[in-house]
């Protein structure tokens, strides 16, 4: 069974690097397109945009991993049905389940490497392309370690991005004489945006040194926080620049303050039902190429497995929609689409035997 493995792994695993690399090439070309309008802001030119579509690219690829793989195992074992090949091997003795075993073999490989990039590499990447095209579209903005500072005017702004997943970032303002000292010391802890452009400071409070004193004040120029709008959303917490740990560590944040975390939970249990569907998608092929798709060509597979990986999208993005509307419980919202292709793949395969 070794060298059978080996074999079906090769004709699943070509096909997938062929189908991720030009979904990949797609996916580069509408980012980089989506890019152009704001070429020319700041310092953010051709080569920023090139490096921040780059840095964008590990989480586009574990998104596009699923189906990528769905579409591969079509391809690489219908060619082998095609060819008898899969016959060949049933009738030396190798069963159904034997062979699903097999695949699915291929599809941990998969699954594997999906987890890896999506939990080592795409978190990190992501979060500082937002940070290097937030920085570059700020002009004279500069990025220190994980904090970004701005100057201006009369003001120093040093916004810190939420990294650890536990808070929501927050942003230190640091007001100047004219003289050069220092007048002012503000921090608002919780930033979010408000109707169009336009973003909100929260529990906003600044010292303001006098030579009478300290003075409190509460205020801050709404005007000039809307200039800093991208420099501003790399404080937002989002779900794709968070590992695994860091979105349950920050679910179990929100639950603690009494807030809802529902949005968040979902992404967490969708993640990991992600990564199992990875492995489901590669078994799902098996039934389909001994059955109608058999003596079909690339093209009807190809087109086969996009419906299949779209209506697995959608499925997904309607029920994690339809949860907050209906209250429905973030594991069940998450695992259903998987739970859908399991059942399907399973009866699939029960009917071969």
């Amino acid at each position: 069974m070794r060298i059978i493995n080996r074999y079906l792994f090769n004709a699943i695993a070509g096909p997938t690097a062929l189908v991720m690399t030009v979904l990949l090439s797609l996916g580069a070309f509408i980012e980089f397109v989506s890019q152009l309008d704001d070429l020319g802001q700041g310092d953010y030119t051709m080569w920023v945009a090139i490096k921040y579509v780059a840095l964008k690219m590990p989480r586009v690829a574990a998104g596009l991993l699923p189906v990528s793989v769905l579409l591969g195992s079509l391809l690489g074992l219908g060619a082998l049905a095609s060819s008898s090949e899969l016959i060949v091997m049933r009738a030396a003795g190798v069963s159904v389940r034997k062979l699903a075993g097999s695949v699915a073999l291929s599809g941990l490989v998969f699954a594997i490497l999906g987890g890896v990039v999506g939990e080592f590499m795409a978190p990190q990447m992501d979060l500082f392309a937002r940070q290097l095209r937030a920085v570059a579209k700020s002009g004279n903005a500069d990025l220190a370690g994980s904090s970004a500072w701005l100057r201006d005017s009369d003001a120093i702004f040093n916004v810190r991005p939420s990294i650890d997943g536990t808070d929501f970032g927050g942003v230190y303002v640091f007001r100047l004489g004219q003289s050069g000292s220092l007048t002012g010391i503000g921090r608002g802890d919780a930033i979010f945006p408000e109707s169009g452009d336009s973003w909100e400071l929260g529990n906003y409070q600044e010292s303001r040194f006098a030579v009478d004193g300290v003075a409190l004040a509460e205020d801050f120029d709404a005007e000039r926080i809307s200039k800093m709008s991208d420099l501003l959303a790399i404080t937002q917490v989002r779900e794709s620049s968070l590992t695994a740990k860091e979105l349950w560590a920050y679910v179990r944040h929100l639950r603690s303050n009494g807030l809802d975390a529902d949005a968040y939970e979902i992404a967490f249990w969708s993640r990991i039902a992600m990564v199992v569907g990875i492995g489901v998608m590669c078994v799902m092929g098996l039934p389909f190429v001994f059955g109608s798709l058999r003596t079909t060509g690339a093209g009807a597979r190809m087109i086969f497995g996009v419906l299949i990986g779209l209506g697995y999208f959608l499925l997904s993005r309607t029920m994690a929609d339809s949860a907050a509307v209906f209250d429905w419980s973030p594991i069940i919202v998450a695992w259903i689409p998987t739970t859908l292709l399991l059942m399907i793949t399973l009866i699939g395969l029960k009917r071969l035997s």
